[in-house]
């Protein structure tokens, strides 16, 4: 009899029933998926997992210490300071604002932003930023053509050396807020220019001779500078240059 009971037990009973499953009835599918045989088998997976589980990140915890979450941000791509992400200068006549720019590096250092994305990030911006500047320069470009005629390159000229005259200060501002671009404001240039040209216009010769045959425009050799003025003195520098070949 106790020859039988072993013989049922390992190889099943004589009638061919199998013997019970090593694992329970809720484990089945997961046994044919991995397609384990034996225990064995589950157990050297399991031991797999954990070998590939130990070389992996462990997000941070509200328990972490900061020197642990920041060996998180550092192993995920973070540089080990603000001054590591590095900004490529955008391209074209674009003003790039360095205190912005430490400011924002700043804060992704804070949040652990890897240096890739951040200066992916970076360069779609400035780039973006870039391509609207042109839009806008060619919308306030044709604007002026169409107000201006035939006058727009002498008006662009008075309008430049009106600048020419205005403090640093105030050209970096206008750059930066992208007043070059901007038709209502470049027309007022032109305007101040011109009348700048008006009130400075020095006539006659140095005793007094007010005549045509002694009069010399202040600004001899930058004729475009009277050409859209319609003071007398701007009418006067016209002949002056007319006569010499100088065309309007």
């Amino acid at each position: 009899m106790a020859e039988e009971t072993t013989q049922d037990s390992l190889l099943g009973d004589q009638a061919g029933n199998s013997p019970e499953p090593w694992y329970g009835e809720g484990q089945k599918e997961l046994v044919d998926t991995k397609g384990w045989k034996t225990g064995a088998d589950a157990i050297s997976s399991y031991t797999e997992l954990e070998k590939s589980m130990g070389g992996r990140l462990k997000m941070p915890t509200p328990e972490s210490s900061a020197e642990e979450v920041r060996a998180f941000y550092q192993k995920t791509g973070c540089p080990e300071n603000p001054a590591g992400y590095e900004l490529a200068t955008p391209e074209g006549d674009f003003p790039q604002n360095e205190s912005m720019e430490n400011a924002i590096k700043q804060i992704a250092y804070d949040m652990g932003v890897s240096k890739q994305s951040f200066e992916a990030i970076v360069k779609g911006y400035y780039d973006q930023m870039s391509a609207d500047m042109v839009a806008t320069k060619e919308s306030g470009e044709k604007v002026l053509r169409e107000d201006l005629g035939d006058s727009y390159d002498e008006g662009i000229k008075i309008a430049n050396r009106f600048l020419e005259t205005c403090s640093d200060e105030f050209c970096t501002m206008a750059k930066q807020l992208g007043l070059y671009n901007n038709p209502i404001f470049i027309k007022e240039w032109i305007a101040k220019g011109t009348q700048t040209l008006s009130d400075t216009l020095i006539k006659g010769t140095a005793d007094g001779d007010k005549s045509d045959g002694g009069y010399v425009p202040q600004y001899k050799d930058s004729p475009e500078m009277y050409a859209m003025g319609d003071d007398d003195e701007s009418k006067k520098a016209r002949e002056y240059f007319k006569a010499r070949g100088i065309t309007y």
